[in-house]
């Protein structure tokens, strides 16, 4: 597990009181979240800032010549695109994830002995509390309305 958000457990509880609409609308904001982290993880290693090493490579590789790598602490530096296309994102009921199988991938966001973390999943998920909250807040008015006119 990357990261929690504190409270969702009670807060999620709430939604299944609310009977069939509140799961249907609680997961409907899950969902949502769980997109919006991954396209913010993505976006972080395509498009975020990088100061890291600078590598030149002979030619025939098929990869670009010049290759800037990320620093400690930013988001790793796309290269082959093998990372942002492993970056899935999944939800059921009231449950959601957001992951990569790359083996590779548990040592960028946490580091190893030998190279500094370069976190793009706990950064994407922190980043997004408060539109999960957003989207929260939203499926309980919705659930509400459907669950009072029952």
């Amino acid at each position: 597990m990357i990261g929690r958000i504190e409270g969702l457990d009670e807060t999620l509880k709430a939604f299944s009181r609310l009977g069939e609409a509140g799961n249907r609308e609680g997961g409907k904001a899950v969902a949502a979240t769980a997109q919006k982290v991954r396209g913010d993880a993505i976006k972080s290693v395509q498009r975020g800032a990088k100061s890291g090493t600078i590598y030149t490579r002979s030619s025939g590789q098929n990869l670009s010549p010049r290759h800037q790598a990320s620093a400690p602490g930013q988001a790793p530096a796309t290269d082959t695109g093998s990372l942002v296309s492993s970056i899935k994102a999944e939800s059921k009921d009231l449950s959601g994830r957001v992951y990569s199988d790359l083996e590779y991938a548990f040592w960028l966001e946490f580091g190893t002995l030998k190279m500094e973390p370069r976190p793009f999943l706990n950064p994407a998920l922190m980043g997004n509390k408060q539109y999960f909250v957003n989207q929260l807040t939203k499926a309980i008015n919705r659930a509400t309305e459907d669950f009072n006119r029952s």
